[in-house]
């Protein structure tokens, strides 16, 4: 069996995390991302049929209980149309099967155990722990921004939204300009009409070379963090 891996991509929109695993991984996606889980299992008859099922976090009154999600390309259920298996099928270069299960716009009902399996007794299972997390967006936007000397200020605003069950504390989002803490005095907060998201706008004026470097969003401690890199250039080009 391949050995077990993990990694996040970024595209123009949002962040997605891919598991890889031989048993089980924790893999953990922002409310309202998509996140995709990998299995590959080794060379089985043309035959086999690959299952996914899920088991909620939330325990049902009666016990936990695996819901079908998918048997090869077929969906077993109706109330899962988020749920997409992407690619499931036998790679002849490969010589084993493969199947990836695709969630989009990640909810907080999500968080659960997700197995994929095969009918073949000699299968060892793949485990997938989900867990999902506040989203947070930076504007203008997160990576890098280069200034020149005609700007004289900017904007960065960070937008935390919590799990729909959870009320969010904008005095837990923090800016930090490498690695130190920004004081209030050059921060406006700005809350939603939904009590789970909240915005706080670091105000920067009289831009100057002391303000490159890493500007940190932060909330509750790490719960959720980007950042963006800013170069400052005294003439222009």
């Amino acid at each position: 069996m391949p050995s077990a891996t993990s990694k996040r991509i970024h595209d123009e929109n949002d962040w997605i995390c891919i598991g890889s695993t031989s048993n089980i991984r924790n893999i953990n996606g922002e409310i309202d991302s998509t996140v995709s889980f990998q299995c590959v299992i080794d060379a089985l008859p043309f035959n086999t049929v690959i299952t996914w099922v899920y088991r909620p976090k939330v325990h049902k009154i009666n016990g936990i209980k695996w819901l079908p999600l998918y048997a090869n390309a077929r969906r077993l259920t109706q109330n899962t149309q988020r749920f997409i298996v992407d690619y499931s099928g036998y790679n002849e270069y490969t010589k084993k099967y493969s199947s990836i299960l695709t969630i989009h716009q990640l909810k907080s009902s999500d968080e659960g155990i997700y197995m994929c399996k095969s009918n073949q007794y000699q299968s060892i299972p793949s485990l997938f722990n989900l867990t999902i997390s506040p989203s947070m967006k930076i504007l203008p936007k997160d990576g890098i921004i280069e200034l020149n000397h005609i700007q004289r200020s900017i904007n960065l605003s960070c937008t935390v939204r919590e799990l729909s069950m959870h009320t969010i504390d904008p005095l837990r989002i923090k800016w930090y300009h490498n690695n130190h803490e920004i004081p209030n005095s050059h921060l406006i907060e700005n809350l939603s009409l939904h009590t789970n998201q909240a915005t706080l706008i670091l105000d920067i004026h009289h831009l100057s070379l002391n303000d490159s470097g890493l500007f940190k969003c932060v909330y509750d401690n790490g719960k959720a963090s980007k950042d963006v890199r800013i170069f400052y250039t005294s003439s222009g080009k």
